[in-house]
């Protein structure tokens, strides 16, 4: 009985080691694996230390690769690099996750090749750049965790396609500025619309500064992204009072023609 203990025991190490190197290899591509397989062996000597949860724990797996030189983004040239983002939640909500992310590392310029998302709430988008380095798993792997979203999977295919897996079932919107009941809050020119996220509320009043001529534009969403109800005028205010759709969890402020006509900000107070 000992025996088969202990056997068993061997053979699920060897099996999580085998699932281990195979993460690592899709990674960095088994080129670079097999002419660096003690280091990564020597690095990676206490695997179970990058599971979390019974799942691979891809930031520090991925930092340990980038610190020692393991991972290689970098082109001799510019080349055409294919991303795919895998998704199995909130298809709306993490398509912003993803490109808001891709934005904050400065990736503006890419074609859509692919986006399929259905009822099941599976997302597939795959899009195409042409760059000099490919995006950094690492620099990506830590946008999505301010997110509350994380790297479940990645695959290196060849040199130029890479295809991320993405958990954002617990996902929030990290831009979106949390404004509780009673709170007024003083937003300043904007470079973009306003995003705020809320908890619990039954209306919302938006007074416009002195000096800007705003014509409201109002989007209220649920958790999931999903539009509620739009509120559009095209008579400029000083001040719009609504009430809040239920189940309301974001909502973004702007105006109908142009961020210029609210360049003194806005003031924001959500009422319970």
């Amino acid at each position: 009985m000992l025996k088969i203990f202990i056997s068993t025991i061997i053979l699920l190490v060897s099996l999580k080691a085998n699932s281990f190197n195979e993460k690592i290899i899709n990674i960095i591509g088994y080129d670079e694996y097999r002419v660096n397989k003690g280091l990564i062996d020597h690095l990676f000597s206490n695997k179970g230390a990058y599971y979390k949860n019974g799942s691979l724990n891809y930031i520090p797996v991925i930092e340990k690769l980038k610190h020692n030189g393991l991972l290689r983004v970098g082109f001799n040239s510019p080349q055409n690099v294919v991303i795919t983002f895998n998704v199995s939640h909130d298809p709306i909500k993490s398509l912003k996750i993803i490109s808001d992310s891709l934005k904050a590392l400065g990736y503006y310029h890419y074609f859509t090749k692919q986006l399929i998302y259905d009822e099941n709430t599976n997302l597939k988008w795959t899009i195409t750049l042409k760059t000099e380095a490919a995006i950094d798993p690492l620099m990506l792997s830590k946008e999505l965790f301010k997110h509350n979203s994380l790297i479940v999977d990645i695959k290196k295919e060849g040199y130029t396609k890479w295809m991320y897996t993405i958990n954002t079932s617990n996902s929030t919107l990290s831009k979106a500025r949390l404004i509780t009941a009673g709170e007024e809050v003083r937003f300043r020119k904007p470079l973009k619309p306003y995003f705020v996220k809320i908890n619990k509320a039954n209306s919302i009043n938006i007074l416009s500064r002195p000096g800007n001529q705003w014509f409201p534009s109002v989007v209220f969403y649920d958790r999931h992204l999903n539009i509620l109800d739009i509120v559009k005028e095209d008579k400029a205010h000083k001040s719009i009072n609504l009430e809040v759709p239920e189940e309301t969890k974001y909502i973004k402020i702007n105006d109908i023609y142009t961020l210029a006509n609210i360049k003194r900000g806005l003031s924001v107070i959500i009422k319970e």
